[in-house]
């Protein structure tokens, strides 16, 4: 799709939802371009990676289908993707021996792999097939095999790591399970993840696990009962997995459906996050957020539903808010999802790409599940995540010490990236909210000074002055004179930025080179 095709059409969307949504600056910024987007095939060829994954969950039930949103995988620009193997349906029939249909996730795992997307698969949930006795249950919220049916489990993760393991390595980030908390005895989830870590470490022993995929109920506070469920599992596991399976190698998820998208709105909202991070680091294992998402409509059903006012604006904004949130923390960060999913129950809005009518249909005798799921269009928040794959990557270096001020309830992030000799800075700032982002909150000019931060490339010449970009709809601003950039001192490492249009998602002033536009 051409720029001028997709400027139109995000154009058109953004007004559809809100006429003062996007930053609108003043005198002194013009507008050159739109951030160009970068293909996850651009960035492995370019040997780039980043943090940032999408969901493709829910294909095992067929609530969701690979070839509807295939062709926009690629081009968003997600280094990974998050599959769920679905034991229930690759293995239909008990036998002895097992035998199992990986047609499906074959297709899923060869087709995002040929383009540069990495599979990150969720092992679970449990088989209800006659015959497969305790072998769990095939959804969220069930029971963990157990007995005999733990032995059935454990030789299906065999069958699915070999797999994807010879000739040669398909798969090799694996996640067991998912959101056990609140549902079975962490005990037992523990005791499954050790015997599971393993047998995967036995076969593939360069294989990245991750375990507890934990909801949001961790983040309640080191007495909670979410915290303590996930710290008993932590533990044990630590305590247990043995030398087969180095720390280094092991990843603790959880999922932050807060309505607040920042873990640090509030004093006490950060001392809850960091609790998590300090449980988890402290045990030599590392934190990643596995799953996240806002819906793009109303709903009642899901994770952040109950009538909260939500459209495709701030499904945006509330996403790349996580996003860069989670960057800004050094901590990979997983997007749900790519598409709507048709559940049983209703539509999960919570998609990047539209899909078309929910009508309820359990098991057709052909065709998808519940209605059409073709997709119908992309949404604002499939740009924005475009926008952000398209700057933000592993040559950016966080500066701490950036010493930048901006009025109260902004956050400020700084970054830097050194290409063969020549520095880069930018700036990321967004305005903190105490409610959701909303899709009418306007932007306000305010005045960022830093004491440990400058524009290097505009501190040696004068033409090069920074550029402005607006991560919600793409646009890229030139700088068209000296007084929104000021007291760019290289010597003492500072800078003013004024009058910088602000609102509640993130923006960029970065110097030239950072933001590709076209």
């Amino acid at each position: 799709m051409t720029w001028n095709l997709k400027a139109f059409a995000q154009a058109l969307a953004v007004a559809a939802c809100a006429t003062t949504a996007v930053a609108q600056p003043g005198p002194g910024f013009g507008l050159i371009g739109e951030i160009k987007p970068r293909s996850t095939a651009d960035m492995v060829a370019a040997g780039i990676t980043s943090p940032f994954g999408i969901g493709g969950e829910t294909t095992d039930r067929g609530f969701s289908t690979f070839d509807n949103w295939k062709d926009y995988l690629g081009p968003l620009g997600a280094s990974k993707v998050r599959i769920q193997s679905g034991w229930h349906f690759i293995e239909p029939v008990i036998t002895s021996p097992a035998t199992y249909d990986f047609t499906k996730l074959d297709a899923i795992v060869n087709g995002v792999r040929a383009q540069g997307v990495k599979p990150f698969v969720f092992l679970g949930y449990g088989n209800e097939q006659a015959g497969c006795t305790n072998c769990g249950t095939k959804g969220l919220g069930g029971a963990l095999p157990t007995g005999t049916g733990r032995q059935k489990w454990l030789d299906f993760v065999r069958a699915i790591v070999t797999r994807y393991n010879q000739p040669t390595v398909k798969v090799s980030d694996w996640e067991i399970w998912n959101e056990p908390d609140g549902h079975v005895p962490a005990a037992d989830y523990a005791q499954l993840a050790v015997q599971t870590a393993q047998l995967i470490k036995s076969i593939q022993p360069g294989a990245k696990i991750t375990i507890g995929s934990f909801t949001t109920g961790v983040l309640g506070g080191a007495t909670s009962d979410g915290y303590l469920y996930a710290q008993s599992v932590v533990n044990y596991f630590a305590d247990n997995k043995g030398a087969t399976v180095p720390n280094a190698d092991v990843s603790v998820a959880f999922h932050p459906y807060w309505g607040l998208p920042d873990y640090d709105s509030y004093p006490s909202q950060l001392t809850k996050f960091d609790a998590l991070r300090t449980l988890v680091e402290g045990r030599g294992f590392k934190l990643r957020q596995g799953e996240n998402g806002a819906p793009s409509t109303a709903c009642l059903y899901f994770a952040l539903c109950g009538g909260a006012a939500f459209d495709e604006v701030n499904q945006a904004k509330y996403m790349l808010r996580r996003m860069l949130g989670d960057f800004s923390r050094g901590i990979e960060t997983n997007i749900f999802t790519i598409v709507d999913l048709h559940y049983d129950s209703t539509k999960n809005t919570k998609g990047l790409l539209r899909t078309g009518t929910w009508q309820y249909n359990p098991n057709p005798a052909s065709g998808p599940k519940n209605g059409d799921q073709t997709v119908q269009g992309r949404k604002i928040a499939y740009g924005s995540y475009q926008n952000v794959t398209a700057i933000f990557d592993n040559r950016l270096q966080r500066i701490t010490n950036h010493g930048c001020t901006a009025p109260y309830g902004h956050t400020v992030h700084a970054y830097s990236r050194n290409d063969a000799g020549v520095v880069r800075n930018m700036l990321v700032v967004w305005k903190k909210t105490t409610e959701l982002p909303t899709a009418t909150a306007g932007t306000a000019p305010i005045t960022i000074s830093c004491t440990g931060f400058h524009f290097p490339r505009y501190a040696q010449s004068s033409t090069l002055r920074p550029r402005f970009a607006d991560l919600l709809d793409g646009s890229v601003y030139e700088l068209t004179d000296t007084s929104t950039v000021v007291n760019n001192n290289a010597g003492a490492n500072s800078v003013q930025v004024k009058n910088l249009p602000v609102g509640d998602y993130p923006v960029v002033i970065a110097d030239q080179g950072l933001v590709i536009f076209q």
